[in-house]
């Protein structure tokens, strides 16, 4: 669709730390998580311990959320699992 949205960068930043911390029983990320290591370029975050996956804020939250149209956004050796199921 190609729409294109600006969010607050601290909102984001605050997404991506909740969904990173919350079972995925619960709609999270946390074991996703925590086998990675993210690290927000824009933000000057970084979560977790592992193989990196770098990027913006935005596409990161999106990435471990299940949302797949970021991923080309990312970089890191941390990527491929975040296609992977937990």
């Amino acid at each position: 669709m190609g729409i294109i949205h600006a969010y607050p960068l601290e909102a984001v930043v605050r997404s991506l730390r909740y969904q990173a911390r919350t079972p995925v029983s619960f709609g999270g990320a946390k074991e996703l998580t925590a086998r990675l290591r993210l690290t927000a370029t824009d933000a000057g975050l970084s979560i977790g311990d592992g193989p990196e996956a770098s990027g913006a804020a935005l596409s990161l939250l999106l990435a471990i959320s299940g949302r797949r149209a970021a991923m080309n956004d990312l970089s890191g050796p941390g990527v491929p699992a975040l296609a992977t199921p937990v």
